[in-house]
């Protein structure tokens, strides 16, 4: 009996315990290929018709035979035709079991015979076809390394090596620009967005002023901006109530301090220094300073401040002094029509002059009294409050002999209890009083207004009048 492999199916014997082809163990059994009862009966009907029409013809033989040796012999002749009868149903009875005999032989043996020939060609076949896969798989390999070698010498030579580099840049490009960089435009877009907010969150004027004009637009960021800025300047309002503290300007000179107050020539020439100034919260308080001071001629150095401005909370304070100056209500939001309105109306202001103010302090310095005095006369008529420029005037005209015009000049402090008023009635003092007296006033000025310029110093000749032993006593610390 054989039975086959389930893996390989190879056919083999049925004392074999492991398939020699792919060294499994898994077998099943292959039946015999025998004839069924109904195959079986069916050709045994067969055979029977056909010994049935041989034994016809054997009867009809076997009866004209008879007659013919009843007819001879009388009868001994129909005994001896009854032997012959019996002899023919005899043989006809062994001829069919021995067909059946024979048959059931030949079953067997035919089915042997198939499976053993089933087998021989099951193996064959295995065996071929191993042999087949085998070459072909050589044959595959072989025609893989022959295809791969040619594609590569085929991309090594220049023509192929220049078109797919420029297929690959053409495919890169188009990528990068329809997909990879307006991507990277939309992330980068909105980091921005993002940093802008924080910044003006954190009162960086320029990012206030960039989300007022992102709030233009109307997209989803544009309503963002918009929330933003209305919180910003809900901020702002806040600052600018009266119940929040106001900050003021100070100057220092070593670890003295001073906060006013000031006159507006002191303020006029610090507005250069104090733009460039980095800490927000001294030039807020230069601001507020200049605002209240309410100086028609501040207003063209507060526009240019304004302009060039960064803290949104100094930009904030900028607008209120410019609004107060302009007669207008100007928030910082209202950046653009600032600019308008400057433009139409910047021919009816003047400046603050600050270069007549350089001459006359150079002047002086070089002891050219006569031009110092021209440059002070001619701020004093553009701004009369500039009590430093007063107090320095009246001393020019001490210097050049005019007494009286001094003691004119000295009646018209816009703060005469200030430093600069007691310093020029100082120096007129010096010129017709007591010493002593001068040098004390002096001497208690120099203690208690340090940051002042133009305090007496004894390297200059113009302090030779003061009693500088005096001086040294009532200045030296205690």
């Amino acid at each position: 009996m054989a039975k086959k492999c389930k893996h390989c199916s190879a056919v083999v014997e049925d004392a074999v315990s492991m398939c020699p082809n792919c060294q499994n163990f898994g077998f099943t059994e292959i039946a015999k290929a025998e004839l069924t009862n109904e195959q079986f009966q069916e050709l045994e009907k067969n055979i029977s018709e056909k010994l049935s029409k041989s034994s016809r013809l054997a009867w009809r033989l076997t009866w004209r035979v008879a007659l013919l040796i009843f007819t001879i012999l009388g009868i001994p002749g129909v005994y001896v035709g009854w032997s012959i009868w019996s002899s023919m149903q005899g043989f006809e009875q062994t001829t069919i079991t021995n067909i059946k005999t024979q048959f059931t032989t030949l079953s067997q043996v035919s089915s042997n015979q198939i499976i053993e020939a089933h087998s021989a060609i099951s193996n064959d076949v295995t065996t071929k076809f191993e042999v087949f896969r085998k070459e072909a798989s050589n044959q595959l390999a072989l025609a893989y390394c022959t295809v791969t070698n040619q594609i590569a010498e085929e991309f090594e030579t220049p023509r192929v090596e220049q078109t797919v580099e420029a297929v690959a840049k053409g495919d890169a490009k188009e990528i990068l620009e329809k997909e990879v960089q307006p991507a990277v435009k939309a992330f980068k877009d909105d980091a921005l967005f993002i940093r802008t907010i924080a910044r003006a969150q954190g009162y960086d004027f320029k990012a206030y002023q960039s989300l007022l004009e992102i709030g233009n637009g109307t997209n989803d960021n544009a309503h963002i901006a918009n929330q933003v800025i209305t919180e910003i300047d809900r901020s702002l309002a806040r600052d600018r109530s009266d119940s929040s503290p106001k900050r003021t300007y100070m100057i220092f000179s070593g670890t003295n301090f001073y906060s006013g107050p000031f006159t507006s020539d002191e303020l006029a020439m610090c507005f250069s220094d104090i733009a460039k100034d980095r800490t927000s919260f001294n030039r807020e308080g230069f601001v507020n300073t200049v605002g209240d001071m309410k100086q028609p001629l501040f207003l063209p150095p507060l526009i240019e401040f304004f302009t060039n401005e960064t803290d949104l909370g100094v930009t904030d304070r900028l607008t209120i002094a410019i609004s107060a100056l302009a007669n207008q209500d100007f928030q910082p939001h209202d950046f653009e029509r600032i600019q308008k309105w400057w433009l139409s109306h910047q021919n009816d202001y003047t400046n603050w002059p600050t270069s007549e103010f350089t001459a006359g302090a150079n002047s002086i310095s070089r002891g050219d009294y006569p031009n110092a005095f021209k440059s002070f006369k001619e701020i004093l008529e553009l701004d009369p409050s500039a009590d430093k420029s007063r107090a320095l005037a009246v001393w020019s005209s001490l210097e050049t002999g005019d007494t009286n015009r001094a003691v004119e000049l000295a009646k018209s402090f816009k703060q005469p209890d200030a430093r600069w008023a007691q310093w020029a009635s100082a120096w007129v003092e010096l010129q017709t009083g007591s010493v002593s007296d001068v040098t004390v006033r002096f001497a208690d000025l120099t203690k208690k207004q340090p940051t002042m310029l133009f305090l007496p110093d004894e390297s200059f000749s113009v302090w030779s009048k003061i009693d500088w032993q005096l001086f040294h006593k009532l200045t030296s610390p205690q």
